[in-house]
């Protein structure tokens, strides 16, 4: 099997060839009209010119290959690499996901729901406030942020502009678990919880309430699954949730399917928005699902 030329063979050889031919057409017509000696140096001349820019250009075409040759083993290898370290990080992912899912709450919780639904997409806004009991500390936990799920576009954290607030005693320290169309957050409290702790998240879920803005209807699901490790159905101990509609002429409902609850009239705030506050002081692990109404374009 014949060796492959290198590069410096193919870039001198080519260069070779060019001369030659050029020198050989060049005698060929010399001999053949009677070129003058003063023209035929001058023509001599311009073929050396000719063959050493030739020479140049592709000393830097075969440069300029060579790099890209570098470049592309560069990128192949750091696209090996990247491949290794993602499926390294989401074997963490699903490993801190199945402790999360057997583990059992070490807490009691109350928590307050403020959803609000904005005159726009850029103005849905949720706050999720909890006053949680530690029995007997609190690390860490998960959380789902209630977002958008109609499409199939990938929720990343900053997109909802996620804040967490702990006033008294330490921070959190939120970590994406799982971005898809069901977002997934960790939250890392420092230092642990071992006193009744207040504290919240909030987040702007673009567009979470546009089918509502365009047909006038819509629905929100709440999924309580959290038995205690003390064989509760719930870590909650009182779960409240508040909609908060945009002015319109006439007032809002809200209901929950399964009759969960208890709802105080709408009512106005001094923003003259709608208020209507659902609340359930009981929860015993169930599945809420409260239909949305209002008047489409404010009317």
């Amino acid at each position: 099997m014949p060796e492959t030329p290198t590069i410096s063979h193919t870039l001198f050889r080519g260069t070779l060839n060019v001369s030659v031919v050029l020198i050989g057409l060049a005698s060929g017509i010399a001999q053949l009209t009677g070129i003058p000696l003063r023209f035929a140096q001058w023509a001599f001349t311009a073929i050396f010119l000719a063959c050493l820019l030739y020479f140049v250009v592709r000393l830097w075409q075969l440069a300029f290959v060579v790099k890209i040759r570098e470049l592309r083993s560069d990128l192949q290898d750091a696209t090996r690499l990247l491949t290794l370290q993602q499926a390294g990080h989401q074997h963490y992912l699903d490993a801190i996901q199945r402790i999360s899912d057997r583990e059992k709450p070490l807490f009691l919780e109350t928590l307050e729901v403020l959803v609000t639904i904005g005159a726009d997409d850029d103005s849905d806004r949720i706050v999720e406030k909890r006053i949680t009991t530690p029995e007997p500390l609190v690390t860490h936990r998960t959380m789902r942020p209630i977002v958008p799920t109609d499409t199939d576009r990938i929720t990343r954290l900053d997109e909802i502009s996620f804040k967490t607030l702990r006033p008294v005693g330490g921070t959190i320290t939120p970590l994406p678990l799982e971005q898809s169309r069901l977002l997934r957050v960790w939250l890392i409290f420092d230092p642990a919880m071992t006193t009744p702790t207040e504290w919240q998240v909030e987040y702007r879920p673009r567009g979470l309430w546009g089918p509502l803005r365009e047909r006038g209807w819509d629905q929100l699901v709440w999924e309580d699954r959290l038995p205690t490790a003390s064989g509760t159905p719930s870590a909650f101990t009182r779960f409240q949730v508040t909609f908060s509609f945009p002015d319109s002429d006439q007032p809002p409902s809200v209901k929950e399917r399964q009759g969960y609850g208890r709802f105080a009239e709408p009512e106005r705030d001094p923003r003259g928005r709608w208020e209507v506050v659902w609340l359930d002081e009981k929860p015993a692990g169930r599945r809420y699902v409260w239909d949305l109404t209002q008047a489409v374009g404010g009317r």
